[in-house]
């Protein structure tokens, strides 16, 4: 569809200034026709808002008429006064209203509707902007083929569906993401949020430009400058709301089905895991664990004693969860969930006298059809008192059936059937043909019906909003009051929340939810998984697209059904697909009904050694994730990150869709492709230091490698990275109990200077807000030179209480490492080897890590380290040092290759201590003597050791001639007085002959 650019709107006289913002008033222009047989906005208005430095708002609105718009609650700041800010707003067309954004720092035009187009209909708002750059990601929820948008007059719609991918091309699935991001040609970057829940479709086009249409609300925008890809997210999130901290055990490796037979099969699945030693840590159990598939019921016929299975599970370590729809069947006596949510009216409803008499409940409820076997209404999540309900139903199941997370679905809504003749499960044996139909009006079939709709035409009959779902007319809201034509994409959004309180009510945890329906926001609350996929090879790399996509979207926590949902999968294709899945970050196999099984030991030996290989990689790193979770969830950071978020300016990475990171320092590169022979991958500027292999590589670089049946996918730890690790268990309560490990890779070598940084956030794994309250430890290691060290940033050195550092391996060691030693202590450490190349590994150091350490590597001996210089001269570069000239000052002549003194003093030269420690009340004096050989001349055979205490804080001591007076510096030095009361020091004498002393720290014990 062309729209002429006469068709538009243009300025009025009335331009108000606001504080941080502009508001200008604006009208229909008379030129041209509108598109559809839609009312314009009656009182059209532009708003500008100033957020902060980095973050612009604005919309179109209608002043003369309340318009629907997004019941969420943003972070916004409140009173702030912004005056510099990182972007600059225009107008460039008053006739034709038009405006541009403009970033600042290069005068780089990131928004600009200079290309027309904007339309404010009621039900047909329209908007269109030119882009800066070919590099758009983001957009969904759509089964994409690439990360990086494709540009050549592509159309996708956003109207959450039950829909899985690879059915239909070009349909929307189950979320609604108006949201996404441009890397600008310098390497800035930025990103865009339209606020609006109708549905919408987005345009892409080669010039580039990108279109919006939706059918309802207000055009509400917020440009986020960036000017990192990282950065945007970071700021995105904290307006949408930053993401869930997991519990630690969600981050283990989970095994579900639909289509369990009974308790026995369920327990096989887990048998032939454990029997392989694959890790595992969460068991699902699926709606054939109901009684017949109602919500919160459970079958005792075959799936008696599942409470006590589910507890045996968790005896051992492992984690429960079970699945919830949001349908209450109607049809059955005594069924709490309905009579309960029927008492409150908290069910959706059709407006007061709305719907056919069979699609209306008593209550004026809207009936629909889904998996239980009767009519069913739909909890209506916008109802206070539903929200209550729905925790109240939670927490008494929980009572019944242990379960430590919860996992929603069906929550687009989903219903079968809508418009049809009866639901695709409709009893066979039953005639009486029944489905939710809903009768023509604007709301269902709007004068634009959106590609939410019309990419589901045939020739039989137009696809229609409320196919698969509810009818658009349908009422929400505490006072029915809100139309689910503007609502229908939240409701998986609003179902989060309420999911998540009710857990943790009745856990006592941080729990978790799984949500299939999302939209902006939904991250604080659930987690996601990509759905319905196929099992088959393509669905491999979508995932990983997916997976970057939702990174984006504010949901970091995100994985796709491992060796796939629907279709019965290959032994080939399962292997890969648990190499690659082992690095989701939500990492979950799930097959669906009536294929064959597919959890990791069904397959035989080949298949279930491979997946326990890369999840034994995954658990080791697991104390990496879940500090990369805290970042996510604090800082609003990535987690599963595409290259270019970390090499921006680097326009190979800005295509990369087959390869992805762990935060900014683990590279994946999966096998994506049947009888792969051969793997290409990418290694941005930099070290990258193999974790299998311990090779090393200096990037840019592409490199390639053979494939054989039994290949490890590569994994890359990047040059300036410190990783925790901890051993890999049967689950993560035992992983978690292991000793740390470091993996430290250098930038360059040691002795180049190379650094290398990291951190570990670590708390009990499952209470609620520990960060937020304190229960926490934060830990930053930092490698520099030959020192490792590590202190405490942040929180409660007690959180840290049982964490043991045992191991630390440092890649890019070029020293001949002779000596380790812990500087606190000045202890040597003994258990080490550097024989592998430029790897130095030590051991057996059980270094509690609530405590701040330095570690130090060097190419000298004790004895080298120890050596007194005798002839300094030599750093001049021109006075040589040899044997004769050394032996001429009575010293020692002992060559070495390290940068140690080849001519050092005597041990045994020095002062002795004679007669007794003559102690007085501000201190002491100790008299001495030259013992051995003259280095020099006119050497001072005797001494006078003098002590003085200067309050708590300073000490003086000093060297002078015992029987004649030498210079000293004429500058008076205001010091303490002396006194010797509660000082923090003590001088400690250790050895007359030769004569040593100590100053000690005494709150530590350390020597300074």
């Amino acid at each position: 569809m062309h729209l002429s650019i006469a068709f538009g709107i243009r300025i009025q006289c009335r331009w108000r200034s606001r504080r941080n913002g502009i508001r200008i008033q604006i009208q229909s222009s008379s030129e041209g026709e509108a598109p559809f047989n839609s009312p314009s906005f009656k009182s059209p208005v532009f708003e500008v808002h100033t957020i902060d430095e980095n973050v612009i708002r604005f919309k179109f609105d209608d002043s003369s008429n309340t318009r629907y718009k997004v019941p969420m609650k943003l972070n916004l700041p409140t009173n702030k006064v912004t005056i510099d800010t990182a972007y600059e707003i225009e107008i460039t067309d008053k006739q034709n209203f038009a405006f541009q954004i403009k970033r600042k720092s290069n005068g780089k035009v990131i928004w600009n509707t200079d290309v027309g187009g904007l339309t404010l209909l009621d039900q047909f708002l329209q908007i269109s902007t030119a882009l800066p750059s070919r590099n758009i990601y983001g957009f969904g929820e759509n089964l994409h083929y690439s990360f990086r948008h494709d540009l050549n007059y592509q159309t996708w719609p956003m109207f959450s569906r039950d829909q899985a991918p690879f059915w239909q091309k070009k349909t929307n699935l189950y979320g609604v993401h108006p949201f996404y991001t441009c890397v600008e040609d310098d390497g800035n970057a930025h990103g865009v949020l339209l606020l609006n829940s109708n549905a919408q479709d987005y345009s892409l086009t080669p010039l580039p430009m990108l279109t919006y249409r939706t059918i309802g609300g207000i055009l509400d925008f917020y440009v986020f400058m960036g000017p990192t890809p990282e950065n945007v997210v970071q700021k995105y999130t904290e307006v949408i709301g930053r993401p869930f901290m997991p519990p630690y055990w969600a981050l283990g490796f989970q095994l579900c089905r639909y289509g369990y037979k009974d308790i026995d099969d369920l327990k096989g699945a887990v048998s032939r895991t454990k029997q392989y030693g694959i890790p595992h840590d969460v068991q699902y159990a699926d709606i054939d664990h109901m009684e017949e598939e109602k919500v919160f019921t459970i079958d005792n016929v075959k799936f008696k004693g599942l409470n006590d299975t589910f507890t045996e599970l968790r005896n051992g370590g492992m984690r429960t969860m079970i699945i919830l729809d949001p349908c209450f069947i109607t049809t059955e006596k005594n069924y709490e969930p309905y009579d309960e949510l029927k008492k409150v009216n908290g069910a959706v409803m059709w407006a007061s006298g709305g719907g056919r008499a069979d699609n209306r409940d008593t209550d004026g409820a809207m009936l629909g059809y889904v998996w239980p076997n009767g009519k069913v209404v739909f909890p209506d999540f916008f109802k206070n008192e539903t929200k209550e309900l729905w925790k109240k139903l939670i927490v008494k199941h929980r009572k019944e059936l242990i379960v430590d997370g919860m996992w929603i679905d069906m929550n687009e809504p989903a219903n079968f059937g809508t418009n049809e003749l009866k639901p695709f499960n409709w009893p066979k044996n039953n005639t009486d043909y029944w489905s939710l139909k809903c009768d023509t009006s604007k709301y269902d079939d709007p004068p634009y019906r959106t590609m939410a709709a019309y990419v589901y035409d045939t020739d039989k009959k137009k696809g229609r909003l409320s196919d698969k779902t509810l009818c658009m007319v349908g009422r929400q809201g505490d006072d029915n009051n809100m139309m689910h034509y503007n609502t229908h994409s939240l409701f998986g959004w609003s179902q989060s929340e309420p999911t998540l309180q009710g857990m943790r009510e009745a856990t006592g945890d941080r729990s978790m939810v799984l949500s299939r329906s999302t939209f902006p926001g939904s991250g604080k609350y659930a987690g996601h998984w990509l759905g319905d996929n196929e099992s088959i090879w393509p669905g491999l790399h979508t995932s990983i697209i997916g997976m970057l996509e939702f990174g984006l979207f504010g949901i970091p926590y995100i994985g796709a059904d491992i060796c796939g949902f629907f279709g019965n999968s290959t032994a080939e294709l399962c292997k890969r697909w648990m190499q690659l899945g082992a690095f989701y970050p939500f990492s979950r196999n799930h097959n669906g009904i009536g294929f064959t099984n597919q959890d990791p030991g069904a397959f035989g030996k080949d298949v279930a050694m491979a997946s326990k290989e890369a999840l034994e990689t995954r658990y080791w790193f697991l104390p990496y994730l879940y500090t990369l979770f805290h970042n996510a969830h604090v800082h609003g950071n990535t987690v599963a990150r595409p290259l270019h978020h970390e090499f921006p300016k680097d326009n190979i990475t800005l295509g990369i869709d087959t390869q992805f990171m762990w935060g900014k320092s683990f590279l994946i590169s999966p096998i994506l492709f049947e009888n792969q022979e051969n793997l290409t991958y990418y290694l941005p500027a930099g070290r990258w230091y193999n974790f299998y292999s311990g090779n090393v590589t200096n990037g840019p670089i592409h490199e390639t490698i053979k494939i054989k049946p039994d290949s490890k996918i590569p994994v890359h730890v990047r040059g300036g990275s410190i990783l925790p690790m901890q051993e890999a268990a049967r689950n993560t309560t035992y992983s978690r109990k292991n000793p740390m490990i470091l993996l430290v890779v250098l930038d360059k070598f040691d002795t180049d200077g190379g650094m290398a940084e990291g951190e570990l956030f670590w708390d009990d794994g499952i209470s609620t807000d520990t960060y937020e309250n304190g229960k926490f430890l934060l830990m930053k290691f930092k490698a520099s030179g030959n020192i490792l060290s590590m202190d405490i940033a942040a929180g409660s050195p007690n959180e840290g209480e049982n964490l043991i550092l045992n191991t630390v391996m440092i890649n890019g060691v070029k020293r001949e490492v002779k000596t380790v030693k812990l500087l606190d202590t000045f202890q040597n450490i003994e258990t080490f080897s550097n024989e592998n190349v430029n790897m130095l590994s030590i051991r057996n150091l059980s270094l509690p890590l609530n405590q701040s350490f330095r570690i130090m590597w060097q190419d000298t001996t004790d004895e080298e380290q120890s050596r007194l210089d005798c002839y300094p001269e030599r750093l001049g570069g021109f006075d040589l040092v040899t044997e004769a000239k050394c032996r001429q000052r009575s010293c020692v002549y002992n060559k070495t290759d390290s940068n140690a003194p080849d001519c050092y003093f005597k041990t045994n030269q020095g002062y002795y201590q004679y007669g007794g420690i003559d102690n007085h009340s501000s201190g002491f004096n100790v008299s001495l003597q030259w013992r051995g050989e003259e280095p020099f001349f006119d050497l001072i055979e005797n001494l006078l050791f003098s002590v003085e205490f200067r309050g708590e804080n300073v000490v003086r001591f000093k060297f002078s001639d015992a029987n004649t007076s030498r210079y000293e510096v004429p500058v008076h030095m205001d010091l303490p007085g002396m006194n010797g009361n509660n000082r923090k020091y003590e001088v400690k004498i250790t050895s007359t002959d030769p004569f040593h002393f100590q100053i000690i720290r005494k709150s530590s014990g350390t020597v300074l």
